[in-house]
């Protein structure tokens, strides 16, 4: 069969995000990288497979297996990101890789394999969720993009620019001033936060892809994103903002402040991330004119189970968690957030 483990010995992490790059339906998630990241910060094993024929990489499919909250074993292509799953020259080479997948699935003895696709698999596979991302097309000149927003968003940007805050690109030099900002954040939210960890090696990992934009009040960051950046596209998959500020506008201005760079610096397309459609996110991100494109989010499960890994952020078992979660002290939920985090794929 030609469809193997990859284990990025010697040259294949190379081979791999070769494939990558030329690959025109294959983004920044699917980079080899990924795999060091996860498995350094969570611990989780990467089982990556690739479809090789005629010496030549022909598919691949990057999957993480881990256990969830609850003891049960998954593979999830890719957990934490918006996208992964199988990306193959050809149906019939996808479809080998899928049924790899299911085989590795039942080797590990896991219950779900979680798959997800930013477009139709074609394998028929189960809906896991409604989720859509919103995709903004830019501009050469970020002045034209402007002048396309309506006033409201204008003023709002400039709302933060008359009030004294800063703009500012970082390594990992400017991570703890996002983790400080983006840990409150996640509390409010309820949800557990990801470890300062994790971030660290995405950067490590990432250094010519990766990058941090703070939002400052002088020396008190208000907000800050973790951007990435590939091929033609730009993105920030994590981003928050001090809610106590929210009257300033210092998301408007992280956005904007992304947006021009991503212009300025050639890129084509912005991916605002994932929303649940008519969400308050879901409206931040399409009054800057972002379209709403459906993620083909898609699972197997061994029993017929009719969800796969992923809590749902709407699941009503969970509601006593998030409220809970909500009232510990923020030196708590930076301790046990990442630990539970972990074995959470969304």
């Amino acid at each position: 069969m030609p469809v193997e483990h990859c284990a990025f010995l010697k040259d294949e992490a190379k081979i791999w995000d070769d494939f990558v790059l030329q690959n025109p339906k294959a983004g920044h998630c699917h980079l080899s990288g990924w795999s060091k990241v996860i498995k350094r910060s969570y611990k989780h094993h990467p089982l990556y497979l690739w479809h090789c024929s005629e010496g030549k990489v022909k598919g691949i499919l990057p999957l993480i297996s881990m256990r969830t909250l609850k003891f049960s074993r998954t593979l999830v292509s890719l957990p934490f990101l918006d996208d992964g799953g199988i990306c193959a020259e050809t149906q019939n080479v996808k479809r080998d890789l899928y049924k790899h997948a299911l085989q590795q699935a039942e080797a590990i003895q896991a219950d779900t394999v979680d798959f997800r696709h930013r477009e139709d698999s074609g394998l028929d596979l189960p809906a896991h969720g409604k989720k859509v991302t919103l995709v903004l097309d830019l501009e050469k000149d970020p002045d034209i993009l402007w002048k396309g927003f309506k006033a409201k968003l204008r003023n709002q940007i400039r709302k933060p620019q008359k009030s004294g805050l800063i703009a500012s690109w970082h390594g990992r030099e400017g991570l703890k001033d996002f983790y400080d900002v983006f840990a409150v954040n996640m509390r409010t939210l309820g949800s557990p936060v990801h470890s300062i960890a994790f971030f660290s090696e995405i950067l490590e990992t990432f250094k010519k892809s990766a990058k941090i934009i703070l939002i400052k009040n002088g020396e008190r960051t208000l907000g800050g994103g973790i951007c990435l950046y590939f091929k033609n596209t730009v993105q920030i998959p994590w981003a928050s903002s001090l809610k106590e500020y929210i009257s300033l506008c210092p998301n408007n201005l992280l956005y904007w402040e992304t947006l021009r760079w991503a212009c300025e610096n050639g890129y084509e397309h912005f991916d605002f991330g994932r929303s649940s459609p008519g969400s308050g996110t879901y409206r931040f991100k399409t009054q800057w004119g972002a379209t709403a494109k459906p993620l083909h989010w898609g699972y197997w499960s061994k029993n017929g189970a009719s969800q796969g890994a992923m809590i749902q952020s709407d699941d009503a078992r969970f509601n006593w968690l998030t409220q809970a979660w909500r009232r510990l002290p923020l030196s708590l939920t930076k301790r046990i957030g990442p630990a539970i985090r972990g074995h959470l794929s969304n």
